[in-house]
């Protein structure tokens, strides 16, 4: 018992702080919506979280206006500027409270000069009488759109689970597309998605989720009152007998519901614990490609295969067909059957973190970039090229998930792109002598979401201007550390209960 304690608590008040924050972020995390209009200053972060020529994926893309104004867009939301890139307008307004309202995927102006934004609650049009964006209500619920494109007179729509065609019209109609399971699909789930709706309680829907937050609830207080339990020793000291009886009362009601509610709770707090522990690197590169069967009864089980798997698309209108980006790599869909999808044989390199562009190219191949770098696609000769070293690649099933360039975001023209957003380095200009613009005060001062300062907790990235490239193994060795303290606690408890049997065998 004494060896148990001492291993319960020594780990326990080195990272009880820390596991008060997780369980906090993780609550965060589970309901974005919920939080999504407050915001964070950048003041309050560690200095690596300022804008900086236009890092940290500030800027996504941009479209051409008339008389050679852009639309520039990203995390910062949407600004206008001209084509120097000299003076900038907020052209956010009709958009929700909090910038997590605009973060801004995708956005479309169309043949006939209407203007779309994508963003990660739903789908917008600009209404130039009002100057404001207006939300557009798509057949689904909680729409994350990715990607906007036009192609016969119709405007095409992915989210993060459908495909749809809308009639660029006053009174829009939309279509969903009957995207079918792909050639050689195997019906199964990636073990990473499996583990990662498993922590967050998402498996099970909305009562899931609550489930997970209760868990970290339980946590927070299992924390706070070992800590009390602890410390409240040293504090009574130097208090009087009655405030002494009072403490002393409170403490053992905590200590009494810390045992109850960690013995009880303990297999979901483990299943919690463990599952987190695999979604981030290093434990997460063995099972980052292993996948099993889906759970039945869950929301992995969907009758739509393409369930949170689309990422983005090209209209590919030279060869009649669809090209699908998804986490599981790249496809041809032919409308003119069925939809019919197929993998190409021959894939360019996606970083694990995304797809962040893709766009066809003038001489019929295709433009991908994401945190792996950025390339030239032809699929149908079979050719990749890196198209910042110019150099032929050959295929790879996955990127590194950070190659040379971290490509976050493109700027181009009409005639193709101009620069290259890394997101740690900003704006890269492809044009030899070409000037890098100013990122305007205004804009750098953009705030972050509270969603995103708590992704930062929860992921230890936060603490790297500390551990530096120590930081990925915070997660594991908590996870280990707090399995540690778990496992202690229960077998703490079991003892005292045979003690206490045994004793009252031997009173009889």
């Amino acid at each position: 018992m004494k060896t148990l304690r001492k291993y319960h608590k020594w780990p326990s008040l080195i990272i009880g702080v820390f596991l008060i924050l997780f369980s906090l972020s993780g609550i965060i995390l589970n309901h974005r919506q919920f939080f999504s209009p407050v915001n964070v200053s950048r003041n309050l972060m560690p200095p690596v979280y300022r804008y900086n020529n236009w890092n940290l994926a500030a800027l996504k893309g941009s479209i051409e206006l008339e008389n050679k104004r852009k639309l520039i867009y990203g995390n910062i939301g949407i600004w206008e500027t001209d084509a120097a890139y000299s003076n900038y307008k907020d052209f956010n307004q009709g958009f929700s409270k909090g910038i997590d309202h605009r973060k801004v995927f995708t956005m479309l102006r169309t043949a006939d000069n209407r203007i779309y934004a994508g963003t990660l609650f739903g789908l917008y049009q600009y209404n130039p009488g009002r100057m404001q964006w207006e939300k557009r209500e798509i057949p689904e619920e909680n729409p994350r759109i990715v990607k906007l494109g036009e192609s016969g007179g119709l405007v095409y729509i992915m989210t993060r689970d459908n495909l749809y065609t809308m009639t660029n019209s006053s009174e829009p109609e939309f279509k969903l597309l009957p995207l079918p399971m792909p050639e050689g699909a195997d019906g199964k789930a990636g073990l990473f998605i499996t583990l990662w709706v498993l922590h967050s309680g998402e498996l099970l829907g909305l009562a899931g989720k609550l489930i997970v937050d209760l868990v970290g609830l339980v946590l927070i207080f299992i924390s706070l009152s070992g800590f009390y339990y602890t410390l409240l020793p040293k504090f009574a000291k130097r208090t009087s007998q009655k405030i002494r009886i009072k403490l002393q009362k409170i403490n053992r009601t905590s200590i009494h519901w810390h045992t109850k509610t960690g013995v009880y709770g303990s297999l979901i707090l483990i299943i919690t614990v463990i599952s987190g522990m695999f979604l981030r690197p290093p434990l997460l590169i063995p099972i980052a490609s292993s996948r099993v069967v889906k759970i039945p009864g869950t929301m992995l089980d969907s009758e739509n295969h393409w369930h949170d798997k689309l990422r983005d698309f090209v209209v590919d209108t030279l060869n009649n067909r669809i090209i699908l980006s998804t986490n599981e790599g790249f496809f041809e869909s032919d409308p003119s059957d069925n939809f019919y999808c197929k993998p190409f044989d021959v894939q360019p390199p996606v970083s694990v973190m995304g797809i962040t562009a893709f766009e066809p190219l003038t001489d019929g191949g295709f433009m991908i970039g994401s945190f792996s770098g950025l390339f030239r696609w032809y699929p149908d000769k079979e050719i990749i090229i890196d198209m910042i070293t110019g150099e032929m690649i050959s295929a790879v099933k996955q990127g590194n998930p950070f190659g040379a360039t971290a490509v976050s975001g493109i700027i181009s023209n009409k005639t193709g792109p101009l620069a290259v957003i890394d997101y740690d380095g900003g704006w890269i200009p492809l044009e030899s002598g070409a000037i890098v613009p100013e990122m305007p005060e205004e804009i750098r001062k953009s705030p972050v979401s509270l969603w995103n300062v708590g992704l930062e907790v929860h992921t230890g990235r936060i603490f790297s201007v500390f551990l530096g490239d120590f930081y990925i193994l915070y997660v594991p060795l908590m996870g280990l550390t707090t399995l540690l303290i778990l496992i202690t606690g229960f077998l703490m408890w079991y003892k005292s209960k045979s003690r206490r049997k045994n004793k009252l065998k031997n009173t009889d």
